[in-house]
């Protein structure tokens, strides 16, 4: 290990990831260098102990999300983004579903995470104070 890592590690700071110089291989998948890169905004545990990327208390979930959609195959239609409210659909794809993990470490996945449908639909309240997501269980849809 880098002797620049082991000083991260030493304060509960995970190695900083470079921004990848590929984000898709050649089958369209989400490179790994890409999806560590998500890791600066997120939090491990490592042998008991919490380690936090160097972004992840900085709240900057704008970042974050423009990155994601970056690599979110389908882009804009299958991640929705108004600068209030977030929704994330994989559409059955694993390269997106591959990203779901690394996201699930992040501030934005604890703080801002709202509800989940089946079928790989996520929704999140990330700036907008007016807007509550509730769970109504319905008879009939139709």
């Amino acid at each position: 290990m880098k002797m620049e890592n082991l000083n991260h590690m030493e304060n509960n700071q995970l190695p900083l990831q470079p921004y990848p110089e590929e984000l898709f291989d050649e089958h369209g998948y989400p490179t790994e260098e890409a999806l560590n890169y998500i890791d600066n905004w997120g939090s491990r545990e490592i042998d008991g102990k919490l380690f936090y990327g160097e972004k992840f208390v900085v709240h900057n979930y704008e970042e974050l999300i423009e990155y994601v959609l970056s690599i979110w195959t389908y882009g804009k239609d299958a991640l929705i983004w108004d600068g209030k409210l977030l929704e994330i659909h994989t559409l059955g794809w694993s390269g997106n579903e591959e990203i779901l993990p690394r996201l699930k470490n992040t501030a934005l996945w604890l703080l801002k995470f709202r509800a989940q449908e089946a079928g790989g639909h996520y929704y999140f309240n990330v700036n907008d104070k007016e807007y509550n997501f509730r769970v109504q269980k319905v008879e009939k849809e139709w």
